[in-house]
């Protein structure tokens, strides 16, 4: 068995795993990095028996309907992942044109990729000329799963995993497996209590509208502006949501079985005011709260238009919920209090503060997954600090840290 990652080894971003066994050629996941241009794995191979999705976010996602131009051959997810997946491609377009750089497929790729989906149940079993893979929770967004498949060796393909509940998902449910390719997006890094920051995000918007200020709250579209709003329910605060969030709220709606209580679900998404278009966004100045917005990473998106307008005021303040990549406007802020808004820099005079809202397992959290799998082999990816997993894993497991490129045999 031949395992090679053609990105997302030892990055997170542009994750893409191919698995050769028995004249086979599987590949879990194929994402970019959405950085400005974002930045590609390398090329797929040119023929494939099937490819698996493990979730929708772009770092997963991205590149996947280049696919559609390969020859044939199933691209497996879970409804909720297609769906998502379809909406986050065609606004890779549209940021394409906008920013003026060349998208890597067209929207007949995205066509196509649609009709070649597979849908299978989180739960399900792909069978097909002998190949065998099942679906197994993985947390982290609802339609996130983890894949086991049955070779020569059972492989358990973690994608992104959360091992606790959260209001949005239930928590990941591994399987045993002999070799377990493990992220590791926060190896070393512990979450504090999930209820805690919950509370202390609350007590700081209360804050800023008690001194006349409005809450900025940037959030990625796909599961994290969902909790945000969820832990923001019934709290008396008129929240405002803006951007491709409400799209995905209309998909995770349709999926209840895929929430972890539909019916709270539904009654958070109730208690906001839907922001339908840009000129709606004066009377959401004046009369909002809190305003949760797209992009979670300050790159683009109706989140520059609020911070344009209110950058000014120390009475409000922008609240991040989300993991800062290298290079992005919300790593900046968070490194050095300024942003970048139409090719000026700006220094906010808001109060800025990040909140761990994370939907990654913490280090703890992937030692105690490890041993629930009994897994003999663990392949580390998806992180940039995977030494610090491998040492707590040390003596108990064999670990190994491969390189992009780099072809390993098991």
């Amino acid at each position: 068995m031949e395992l090679q990652f053609l990105g997302g080894a030892s990055e997170v971003g542009s994750l893409g795993l191919v698995v050769r066994d028995q004249g086979r050629t599987l590949l879990f996941d194929y994402g970019l990095t959405p950085t400005d241009p974002p930045s590609y794995p390398r090329p797929a191979p040119t023929h494939m028996d099937a490819a698996f999705l493990s979730h929708a976010h772009l770092d997963h996602s991205g590149m996947m309907p280049i696919l559609s131009r390969l020859p044939q051959a199933d691209i497996v997810a879970t409804p909720v992942s297609i769906a998502v997946t379809d909406l986050l491609a065609k606004d890779t377009l549209k940021i394409a044109r906008l920013e003026g750089y060349l998208p890597p497929y067209d929207p007949e790729d995205i066509r196509s990729l649609h009709s070649r989906f597979k849908a299978i149940d989180r739960r399900g079993t792909y069978r097909k000329k002998g190949i065998e893979v099942e679906l197994t929770p993985a947390g982290h967004i609802p339609g996130a799963t983890m894949y086991r498949y049955r070779g020569e060796k059972d492989v358990l393909f973690s994608g992104d995993v959360q091992t606790i509940g959260t209001h949005l998902v239930g928590p990941a449910q591994p399987l045993e497996c002999d070799i377990l390719v493990l992220e590791s997006t926060y190896a070393g890094r512990e979450h504090p209590d999930r209820k805690v920051t919950e509370r202390k995000f609350r007590d700081r918007v209360a804050e800023t509208v008690e001194r006349g200020g409005k809450a900025i709250v940037p959030a990625f579209a796909v599961g994290r502006a969902q909790e945000v709003l969820m832990s923001l329910a019934h709290s008396g605060f008129e929240v405002y949501l803006d951007g491709m969030a409400r799209n995905v709220n209309h998909i995770y709606a349709g999926a209840p079985e895929y929430l972890a209580d539909a019916r709270k679900f539904r009654q958070a998404m109730e208690g906001v005011h839907i922001v339908e278009h840009a000129g709606a966004r004066r009377h959401v100045l004046r009369e909002a709260d809190v305003v949760v917005t797209t992009g979670g990473m300050l790159d683009g998106g109706p989140v520059l238009h609020y911070i344009r307008e209110l950058h000014r005021d120390a009475n409000s303040s922008i609240f991040l919920t989300g993991y800062q990549v290298a290079g992005s406007n919300g790593r900046q802020l968070l490194d050095d209090g300024t942003l970048t808004i139409d090719e000026v820099v700006v220094r906010p005079a808001c109060d800025i503060e990040k909140f761990d809202f994370s939907a990654h397992a913490g280090h703890s959290d992937l030692v105690k997954l490890v041993e629930a799998t009994r897994a003999k082999t663990v392949v580390l990816m998806h992180g940039d600090d995977r030494a610090k997993l491998a040492a707590s894993l040390e003596g108990t497991v064999q670990v190994l840290m491969p390189q992009n490129g780099e072809k390993m045999t098991l």
